[in-house]
C-alpha cells in the first residue's frame, strides 16, 4: 500500500509534510471519534486534549518499552485531518497492545499557532518520550521543537515541515512531486494549450506552496498554457465551489482546472454544471466525494487524476519515532509514495458504502472506517 524511500537532508525542505487537508461535498467535517479510554474535549474547546490510559501494569512488563508518546495536531478542521487523527489512535492502540507503549496524549490547537506551541510545552512538561507533529507553521514551531529535542524527546514532524535540523525526522510525500504530476497530467490532456484555472490551498502553509511551486514548473515549459485566474481557496467544498463560479462568471473560456483538492475539485465541478458549462480535464485528489464526482460525470466528458497525501502519515511517523527511540538508524526525510488514482484505476478506489468525506488511501480496518464514519 505504500513505498517508503530515504533522502538526504538537501530534499528536506522539497517535501511537504503539511496537511493536504479538504472537506466533505457539504463543506463540513466528520470528526474522528475516540476509543473508550481516550477521553476528548469538545474540538471548539479552546485547550482540547485527548490522553488515552495504559492497559495493565503487566502488560508493559512483559517485555514493553512503556513508552510515553504524543501527536500534537494543529486542526481537525475537515475530514482529512479527522481520519489522520483516527490513523494515529488506531497505530497508538497497538502499541499499546503489545507492551510499547503506556499511553499516549493528542492536543489540537484549531489553527492557532500559539496554542500549539503551548501545547508542545505542556508535552515537554509532562515528560514525553516521543512527539510526532504537524505544524501550524514551518517556521513559529521550530523553537518549541528544538526545546523538545534538548529535553530529550525524539520529535517527528509530518505533513508539514518544521524548518529544523534538530528533530529525528520529516514524514510525508514530496509535494511538489504531487504538484508536478498533476500538472504533467492536465498540459498532455490539453496538448499543450489552452487557458486554465487554479485553485490552491491554505496560503502560507508549506502544502500549498511546494504543490503549487511543483505544477508551476511544468507550466513554464508550456507557453501555450495561459493561467487566467487563480484563488486560495483552503481546500474546502464551498470556497472552491464559490471561486470557480467567480471565474466562469468572468471567463467564456475554461480548457483545465489544476486543483491541489479533492474537495475544490468537487466544487468546481458542481460550479460547472451549475453553470451550464462543459466539463474540462480536472486534477482532484483522493477523496470518495471527489471520486464519486468524477465517476458520476465521466460520460459527461470529465477526465481526472487524483494524486493523494495519505491520511496514514500521522501512523508511519509514529512508528519512526517509535524505530528512534528503540534505538534504531532514522533518515531524517522518510518519503512516502505519491500515491494515485488514475482513469485506470478509480473504479478500485471508489467506495460507495462511504460517505464523501472518507479518503480512499488508508490503513484504517473496516470496524474502525465504520466507526469512524458511521
Amino acid at each position: 500500500m505504500k513505498k517508503i524511500l530515504s533522502v538526504g537532508l538537501a530534499t528536506m525542505m522539497a517535501l511537504s509534510l503539511a496537511a493536504c487537508s479538504s472537506s466533505n461535498n457539504a463543506g463540513t467535517t466528520t470528526a474522528a471519534p475516540q476509543p473508550q479510554e481516550t477521553k476528548e474535549e469538545a474540538p471548539e474547546a479552546e485547550a482540547e486534549e485527548t490522553e488515552a490510559k495504559a492497559g495493565e501494569d503487566s502488560q508493559a512488563a512483559g517485555g514493553g518499552k512503556d513508552y510515553v508518546v504524543a501527536l500534537c495536531n494543529y486542526s481537525i478542521g475537515n475530514s482529512w485531518r479527522a481520519q489522520m487523527e483516527q490513523e494515529f489512535i488506531a497505530e497508538a492502540e497497538k502499541l499499546k497492545a503489545d507492551g510499547t507503549v503506556s499511553e499516549y496524549y493528542i492536543t489540537n490547537s484549531n489553527e492557532d499557532i500559539n496554542k500549539q506551541i503551548s501545547d508542545m510545552q505542556d508535552l515537554i512538561t509532562k515528560g514525553v518520550d516521543a512527539i510526532v507533529i504537524t505544524a501550524a507553521s514551518p517556521t513559529a514551531l521550530a523553537p518549541v521543537v528544538e526545546e523538545a529535542t534538548d529535553a530529550g524527546i525524539k520529535v517527528v514532524s509530518f505533513d508539514n515541515v518544521v524548518e529544523t535540523d534538530m528533530q529525528v525526522a520529516t514524514v510525508g510525500i514530496n509535494e511538489e512531486e504531487f504538484g508536478r504530476i498533476g500538472a504533467e497530467w492536465l498540459a498532455d490532456k490539453l496538448e499543450g494549450k489552452g487557458k486554465i484555472i487554479v485553485l490552491n490551498g491554505v496560503a502560507g502553509t508549506a502544502t500549498d506552496a511546494l504543490r503549487w511551486g511543483g505544477a508551476e514548473k511544468v507550466f513554464a515549459q508550456y507557453p501555450d498554457i495561459e493561467v487566467i485566474a487563480s484563488a486560495n481557496a483552503s481546500w474546502d467544498y464551498a470556497e472552491g465551489k464559490a471561486a470557480v463560479e467567480s471565474m466562469l462568471s468572468a471567463n467564456p473560456q475554461i480548457d483545465g482546472v489544476w486543483s491541489q483538492g479533492g474537495a475544490m475539485t468537487q466544487g468546481a465541478i458542481d460550479a460547472f454544471i451549475a453553470a451550464g458549462r462543459d466539463l474540462v480535464p480536472m486534477t482532484s485528489e483522493g477523496n470518495n466525494g471527489a471520486i464519486r464526482a468524477w465517476i458520476e460525470n465521466r460520460d459527461n466528458g470529465l477526465s481526472c487524476i487524483a494524486p493523494s497525501n495519505p491520511t496514514y502519515t500521522s501512523a508511519e511517523a509514529l512508528r519512526v519515532a517509535i524505530q528512534a527511540l528503540n534505538g534504531e538508524d532514522v533518515p531524517s526525510n522518510v518519503v512516502m509514495e505519491v500515491s494515485t488514482v488514475t482513469e485506470d484505476n478509480v473504479d478500485d478506489y471508489y467506495r460507495e458504502d462511504m460517505p464523501d468525506s472518507y479518503w480512499v488511501h488508508t490503513e484504517l480496518d473496516e470496524d474502525t472506517l465504520a466507526e469512524l464514519y458511521k
